[in-house]
Order: structure tokens, then C-alpha cells, then sequence
């Protein structure tokens, strides 16, 4: 007797027998006794089946969501901002580093230096050497004023050799029994120096000095005809000193000082000014001569160059 239906179970993707393939009649379902066992179990297959497919589903949409993501945001696409990716998928650029400042070397407080200019000025006393008959040729030469430029090179922080230049103006009162009026006198040295230094650090710098050169002195007066005359003699001579400087900065000192002067005058020569007339030696033993005077200096040194 034909059946009015016959069920089959079937999942869409499973095999046939669960899918249902009703009759034209819907009234009920014919089943054998016999297939009862068998179709509970088929039941059972087709759950387990559809569950399993439910999990996997949304799954699967998931895996399908992210590559449209990724093609969403694929700079290939001109719709995108491919910057604004780079920006959020790239790191941060970082900057080099930079590098450190150089160092400075700061200059030595009271720091030695290999050149020295000095000018300098000075109070001078001026000496007459006494003739066999008289000192008429240097009496009433009294003291002056001086100015001078000692040049040095530091060769070590104790030692310093240079040249040095000294003019010098003197007081001249000739004595009234000589008949003379207006009188000057005056003296240049030149000569090499050299310089000893007692400290190589600090706020003091005290030294000693020698200098080996020649010098010129004379004298000029008017006689009592009117005429004008010069009486100078030069020779050798050397110069002793010594001294004290402080610093008032790293290129300036100031300080006091004394020297002696001394010269060897081997003749006296007589001119009359304005190269008028001959010139006439006078004999220095008879009427003596300028030969030395005493200096007390005020220096300026300026300092130049590196540091000895």
C-alpha cells in the first residue's frame, strides 16, 4: 500500500536522506515499525550535522569580512586616504641624533702669554760725571720724564727676551756763571733685553731685567751771542731693572718698576744748531759729562698669543 508521505532528512549540504520530499497529500507520515530505531538515529546524525554548520557560519562570515576590509583599505583603491594608512601603519620617523656641542676650553685665569708689549712711562734723575777742571757740560741737568716700548717674547713662564726703547727729557738749568739761556738735555737707549720671571701662575708677576745697548745724551743751550749749541756724546751702554706687574684681566697687566741707565760717553762733540759752523770735540775728562740716570717705570704690558 503506497505510503500518503515518505520523509527524507538531509541537511542542504548533507547527503539525500534527510531531505523531505512530501506527497501530494499532506495528512501525516507512514513509517514502519521496523525503521523507527533507524530514523531516530538519522534525526540524531542531522542535528549534529546542522549544529555544526551553525558554528562554522558565522565563522566563515569573519573570515570573509577581512579581506573586504583589507581591500578597503588597500592604497591601491583611489578612493582611499593613503597617507592617512601610512600614518597609522608606519612607525614614527625618528630624527638622527644630534650631535653634541663642541667643548670650549676656557682660558687660564692670569694665564702667561707669548707676547708682551709694555709701553711704559717713567719719573728719571739724571747723574753728571764730573770733569778734571769742571761739570760745566752737565751741570744743572736735573730729573725729567721718559717714555719708552719694551716688546717681549715669552719663550717659557720664566724666561723672555726682547727690545727696548727709551727717550728721555731732562731739566736744564745751566749755572748763571756760564752765560747760558733756554737750556734742554735730554737721552735715547736702545737695546736688546732680556727678562727673568720669578712666577708662572697667579695674580702677581715679578721679574728682573738686563738690557745691553747704546745710548746718546746732551745737552742745548744759547750762548751769550745768540747762537745755539748742542753738546751730545753716545756710547755703550746697559740697563738694569726689575719690577712688579698685576693682572687686571687676561690681556692686561699694570705695575711698577726701577732701573738704572748707565752709558760710556767717549767724546763730547760741540754743534752749533741749524748746521751752521763746524763741529768741535770737547774733552769729556776736563768738563765732564751726562752719563747715567735712575728710572722709576710705570708699565702697561699687554698680553698676546698662546699660553707658555
Amino acid at each position: 500500500m503506497p505510503a500518503q508521505g515518505r520523509v527524507h532528512w538531509t541537511n542542504e549540504a548533507g547527503p539525500p536522506i534527510c531531505r523531505e520530499r512530501p506527497n501530494s497529500v499532506y495528512g501525516g507520515l507512514v513509517l514502519a515499525p521496523h525503521r523507527v530505531r533507524s530514523s531516530l538515529v538519522i534525526l540524531a546524525v542531522c542535528a549534529t550535522v546542522s549544529n555544526a554548520r551553525a558554528q562554522s557560519e558565522p565563522q566563515a562570515a569573519a573570515d570573509d569580512a577581512e579581506p573586504a576590509a583589507d581591500t578597503a583599505t588597500s592604497p591601491s583603491d583611489p578612493a582611499v586616504d593613503t597617507s592617512a594608512v601610512s600614518r597609522q601603519v608606519s612607525p614614527p620617523a625618528v630624527p638622527p641624533p644630534v650631535p653634541p656641542p663642541p667643548l670650549e676650553v676656557e682660558e687660564a685665569e692670569y694665564a702667561r702669554r707669548s707676547v708682551e708689549l709694555v709701553p711704559q712711562l717713567a719719573l728719571v734723575t739724571a747723574f753728571c760725571r764730573a770733569g778734571a777742571v769742571s761739570s760745566d757740560t752737565c751741570a744743572g741737568v736735573t730729573s725729567g720724564g721718559a717714555a719708552g716700548l719694551v716688546a717681549l717674547w715669552r719663550v717659557a713662564p720664566h724666561l723672555a727676551w726682547g727690545g727696548t726703547l727709551d727717550v728721555t727729557a731732562f731739566q736744564y738749568r745751566p749755572p748763571e756763571r756760564l752765560g747760558r739761556d733756554r737750556g734742554a738735555a735730554g737721552s735715547v737707549y736702545l737695546g736688546l733685553v732680556v727678562r727673568g720671571y720669578f712666577l708662572e701662575e697667579g695674580p702677581l708677576d715679578p721679574y728682573v731685567q738686563l738690557s745691553v745697548g747704546g745710548a746718546a745724551a746732551g745737552t742745548a743751550f744759547d750762548e751769550q751771542n745768540g747762537a745755539r749749541y748742542e753738546e751730545t756724546g753716545a756710547g755703550p751702554g746697559f740697563q738694569l731693572g726689575f719690577g712688579a706687574d698685576f693682572y687686571l684681566g687676561n690681556h692686561l697687566r699694570l705695575g711698577p718698576g726701577l732701573s738704572f741707565t748707565q752709558f760710556t760717553v767717549d767724546k763730547i762733540r760741540r754743534c752749533r744748531s741749524g748746521g751752521e759752523g763746524e763741529c768741535v770735540d770737547v774733552p769729556k775728562d776736563e768738563h765732564g759729562y751726562l752719563d747715567s740716570y735712575a728710572s722709576l717705570v710705570l708699565r702697561f704690558t699687554i698680553l698676546l698669543g698662546d699660553e707658555t
